[in-house]
C-alpha cells in the first residue's frame, strides 16, 4: 500500500471516531440562551474540548467522501459533494462556536454581556458560514450518498444501508450528550466500511504467473 493510501485510510478511521466523539462529549445544553449560557460556564473546558474534536472530525470527513465518492456514480459524487460542503462549513461553525464560548465564559469577564456577543455570532450574510444551515446540508448531503451507492451496487449493500440508518440515528440524537455514542455506532462503522473497501479495491492485484505445460 502507497504512504497516500496510508494517509487516506488513518484519515479514514480517525475522522467519523473523533467526529462522534467530539459529539458525545458536546453537553445538552437546549436551546434557551438564559439556561445555556450558565451551562456553558459549568462545562467550559468540556465545552471547547469537544467543539475541538468535532472540528478535526469534521475536516478530516473530506478525504473519506472523497474515497466513497469513487465508489459510486454521479448521484454518489453528488451526495459526497453535497457532504463535503456541510461537514467544511460545519468545522468552521465547530471550531468558531467553541473559541467565542470559551472567550466568552472566561473567568473574571462580565457575562451578563458576554452572553450577548454569542447571541449575535450568527447575524446577517457573514453569520451564515458559522450557522445551522451546514447540519442539515451534511446530513442530506450523506442520505443522497447512501442512495447512490444504493443504485451503484459497488459496495455491499448493508454499507449503505447502515450509512443511511446511522443518518437517521445521528439526527434524531443529536446534541443528547453521550447517548450519541452509541446511537452514532452505525454512522461511523458505515463510512469506516466504505472507506477500507475503497481503498483495498484500489490496491493492485497481483499478476497471475502462467507457466507453459
Amino acid at each position: 500500500m502507497t504512504p497516500t493510501r496510508i494517509l487516506l485510510l488513518a484519515a479514514a478511521l480517525a475522522a467519523p471516531i473523533l467526529f462522534v466523539t467530539g459529539q458525545a462529549l458536546l453537553p445538552n445544553l437546549g436551546r434557551d440562551p438564559a439556561t445555556a449560557f450558565p451551562l456553558m460556564l459549568e462545562y467550559r473546558d468540556q465545552l471547547i474540548l469537544s467543539r475541538l474534536l468535532t472540528t478535526a472530525g469534521a475536516y478530516l470527513l473530506l478525504p473519506l467522501f472523497w474515497l466513497v465518492a469513487g465508489l459510486g456514480g454521479t448521484v454518489t459524487r453528488a451526495g459526497a459533494a453535497i457532504a463535503a460542503v456541510g461537514t467544511f462549513f460545519n468545522a468552521v461553525s465547530q471550531a468558531v462556536q467553541g473559541y467565542a464560548a470559551w472567550g466568552a465564559t472566561a473567568p473574571g469577564l462580565d457575562h451578563g454581556a458576554s452572553m450577548q456577543t454569542l447571541l449575535h455570532l450568527e447575524d446577517g450574510p457573514a453569520g451564515l458560514a458559522v450557522s445551522y444551515w451546514s447540519v442539515p446540508l451534511f446530513g442530506i448531503g450523506l442520505s443522497v450518498m447512501g442512495i447512490g451507492l444504493l443504485i451503484a451496487k459497488s459496495a455491499p449493500r448493508w454499507m449503505p444501508l447502515l450509512l443511511l440508518a446511522g443518518v437517521v440515528l445521528g439526527f434524531l440524537t443529536a446534541g443528547q450528550g453521550p447517548v450519541v455514542a452509541l446511537t452514532q455506532i452505525p454512522l461511523v462503522a458505515a463510512l469506516i466500511a466504505l472507506a477500507v473497501y475503497k481503498v483495498f479495491s484500489l490496491a493492485p492485484q497481483p499478476a497471475s504467473v502462467h507457466t507453459d505445460a
